[in-house]
């Protein structure tokens, strides 16, 4: 990346000035949204539990919260927090999956004023004390299996209060936990105080989330997201909403809630936003795919939110086509991208189409969506959502690049962190200033067609340099995704003396073509339909893909087993 520093004067290309996506926006989607102003995470909740009441919010495995329950176990646990001395600004960690006691846990938190960071329920206890340890994190929340990984590197950590729960809302089963808070028990002993009484007087502009980078390419960073920024992506969605509604004339959404909540994707357009608008969320700790069928047949969701390798999970389980599916209308996929020949599998199997949308940790993360309100192109990730800017650059001079033309995928908007946490220069690499506004580089090769769709075509560290020609991953699994045996596949570049990087795909098969294609009638595949510098001279057939909890497949991980020869 380019290091010196950046012309804040430069001039913006005419199709960023002119917006040229908006003449591809329907009639009820405005060009810019209003943010209100003082507006925070835990007003959001607070306002929610007035307008919503005895609404059911949360259903947990048959167990139903109302507003007015959440509210009265948020400021219970909010208040116990408090008395534990836990202090505006202090960071709280959660260690859970999808519950109604990490909501709880998550808006109690934003109601003292304090900055949460969430740990994927996957984590080992290396990794463990290692986010605790970067955010110095104060207070840990943690499900009751999940306590050894930080007994384990408690020492290293600055962590003063362990609060411990278990999923079905019994005592939490620790062993050997001395010191450490029920949370049952303290919502137990615990009178309420009031939202203004709790509130230490948040500002916009302070940080709510330090959300960690997947580690896909390396050791996790922080992005500080402010209240500002993760309120202003909860507007910039929901005129979205608002239209998907009057669409198709539904009264209230209710979603199917499996995006992790440990993100901030699963944050915002989840449990965020599902609170703010009153809408009703079937919560999942984990992916199991005939749990997801059964309460679609149950429940009649209408959102559906999701990543890429569930959507295949989903589409490779037998009980799919006996689920009547209608019910859905807004079917979206995020995270990672989705191949073109799952999207046309999921339109014949299931009726109803998966829209795509895209963003990022650093920005909060919505930057663009395509959603039922927009015209389908089919492999885009649509235009930018209202109040944000986005550009085509050249990687290596930052020049502007017209439409049609590769180059890394530029955004700029109220969306946008304010920086890394305690990374200053790695803060300095991913910003610059042009036209006025404050630009964030993606790290993601994309295109811009002339109708202001953009398509991503690959990541800029995951591009291939084969004897000089570059090779977008991306392309090579499409062609892989084709075969009839594919199930899913990822391609990396492995060092090669000769080649520079030669190109290597790893491929899970269905299980019933296990043992009767080769790694060779894959190459060959590959052969007759891509140019000869991009089929891959390797194949190696695995079990299962390595994947992080939001769903994306770790390519580090790959490549160090191809570079250590397994």
């Amino acid at each position: 990346m380019i290091m010196e520093k950046k012309d804040s004067k430069k001039e913006l290309p005419d199709y960023i000035k002119k917006k040229i996506w908006l003449k591809s926006y329907p009639p009820e989607l405005p060009a810019e949204v209003d943010i209100p102003e003082n507006e925070t995470i835990a007003t959001i909740a607070a306002s929610a539990a007035k307008k919503y009441g005895d609404m059911v919010a949360q259903i947990f495995y048959g167990r139903e919260f109302t507003y007015t329950q959440l509210d009265g176990l948020i400021r219970r646990f909010a208040t116990a927090l408090k008395n534990l001395g836990i202090e505006k600004g202090d960071t709280f960690a959660i260690h859970s999956p999808n519950c109604p006691q990490f909501s709880i846990a998550y808006f109690a938190a934003h109601t003292i004023g304090a900055t949460v960071t969430a740990l994927s329920p996957l984590f080992v206890a290396r990794e463990v004390g290692y986010q605790l340890k970067d955010s110095k994190s104060k207070t840990l929340f943690v499900m009751d299996m999940f306590y050894p990984h930080f007994k384990a590197v408690k020492e290293e950590t600055e962590v003063e209060n362990v609060i411990a729960f278990n999923i079905m809302g019994q005592k939490a089963q620790i062993q050997n936990g001395e010191g450490v808070h029920d949370m049952t028990e303290l919502i137990m002993k615990t009178e309420p105080k009031s939202w203004e009484e709790l509130n230490p007087g948040v500002m916009q502009e302070d940080i709510a989330v330090l959300q960690y980078t997947g580690g896909t390419t390396g050791l996790p960073k922080a992005a500080m997201l402010t209240h500002r920024n993760i309120v202003a992506n909860v507007y910039q969605c929901q005129p979205y909403n608002e239209g998907v509604k009057k669409k198709f004339k539904i009264d209230r959404v209710k979603g199917i809630s499996i995006l992790p909540w440990y993100h901030i994707y699963g944050q915002t357009v989840d449990l965020i936003m599902g609170l703010a608008f009153g809408s009703l969320g079937i919560i999942f700790p984990r992916f199991d795919p005939a749990e997801i069928l059964d309460a679609i047949q149950k429940y009649r969701p209408n959102y559906f939110f999701g990543v890429a390798p569930l959507f295949v999970a989903l589409l490779n389980h037998p009980k799919i086509k006996e689920v009547d599916m209608s019910c859905l209308v807004y079917v979206n996929n995020g995270a990672t991208s989705i191949p073109v020949e799952v999207v046309k599998k999921w339109d014949e199997v299931v009726g109803v189409p998966i829209v795509e949308g895209y963003g990022l940790s650093e920005a909060s993360p919505v930057t663009h969506t395509t959603s039922p309100l927009l015209k389908r192109k089919i492999g885009s990730i649509g235009t930018p959502i209202p109040s944000t800017l986005a550009g085509i650059v050249d990687p290596e001079t930052l020049e502007w690049l017209p439409p049609g033309k590769e180059g890394e995928l530029v955004v700029s908007g109220p969306q946008v962190m304010k920086g890394y946490w305690n990374r200053p220069e790695e803060t300095e690499k991913v910003f610059f200033e042009a036209g006025g506004h404050k630009w964030l580089r993606t790290g993601d090769i994309a295109k811009m067609d002339e109708d202001g769709y953009f398509w991503i075509v690959d990541r800029v560290k995951d591009i291939i340099k084969y004897k000089g020609h570059s090779v977008y991953p991306r392309d090579v699994e499409e062609v892989l995704y084709e075969h009839p045996a594919v199930l899913e596949a990822a391609v990396v570049g492995v060092p090669d003396p000769e080649a520079g990087e030669n190109i290597k795909a790893y491929v899970t098969l269905k299980p019933d073509y296990k043992g009767k294609v080769t790694e060779k009638d894959i190459i060959e595949w590959c052969k007759q339909r891509l140019a000869a510098y991009k089929y891959p001279r390797m194949v190696e057939f695995i079990e299962q893909m390595p994947k992080s909890a939001a769903g994306k497949v770790l390519r580090r991980l790959l490549r160090e087993k191809a570079m250590a020869g397994s």
